[in-house]
């Protein structure tokens, strides 16, 4: 008799720890330095200022792929800098060469010139979350969180290479070659 009756608390007990797991918010942190990050010409927070404000050029940045799984009432983004920092929102990818294409938010002034936040709904689907400096001369370390109800992923985005490291990678594997090549080969004839 006393088994099955521990059965039924065994069962009971994994059915509230999985029910419990779900209703807790999910918290991812990702931290990154701006310094000597890709760069693009920093747009207004604000889609209405866009005309009357010109973008800031090569200000640096670093971009995270948010993959949302499920549909999220309620998700925080909260960014923490070094320097007077801004986040950005885009649906899908973000085009450094086309700022205001798939753009959804943008915030640059949380607590703090050195704080930015977002709170809102998101769907299921890609975002990319960008943070970034005011301008050219604002760069360094930051720290996002991100909190909700939903179930996210977070990945950071890493840069394609431009063009001229992938020249300078060709240029320093054949200057390799023409070292290997001139190099006198070794003869079974040579005495040492």
């Amino acid at each position: 008799m006393q088994t099955p009756i521990l059965r039924r608390v065994l069962l009971g007990a994994a059915l509230l720890a999985g029910l419990a797991q779900h209703a807790g918010a999910t918290i991812t942190t990702v931290t990154g330095d701006t310094t000597g990050g890709p760069t693009w010409d920093r747009i207004n927070e604000e889609p209405y200022n866009w005309p009357f404000y010109p973008a800031l050029p090569d200000t640096t940045y670093r971009a995270f792929d948010v993959n949302v799984l499920a549909d999220a009432a309620n998700l925080t983004f909260a960014s923490t800098c070094a320097f007077d920092c801004s986040m950005y929102i885009y649906t899908g990818a973000f085009d450094a060469a086309n700022p205001t294409t798939n753009f959804l938010f943008a915030d640059g002034y949380g607590a703090s010139d050195s704080s930015a936040y977002f709170h809102g709904p998101l769907e299921v689907g890609h975002y990319t979350i960008l943070v970034t400096g005011e301008d050219a001369t604002a760069y360094g370390f930051f720290s996002t969180t991100v909190s909700g109800d939903g179930v996210f992923e977070i990945a950071p985005l890493d840069p394609v290479p431009e063009p001229s490291a992938w020249l300078m990678l060709g240029a320093g594997l054949g200057a390799i070659g023409v070292a290997a090549r001139r190099r006198p080969a070794a003869s079974i004839h040579t005495a040492y």
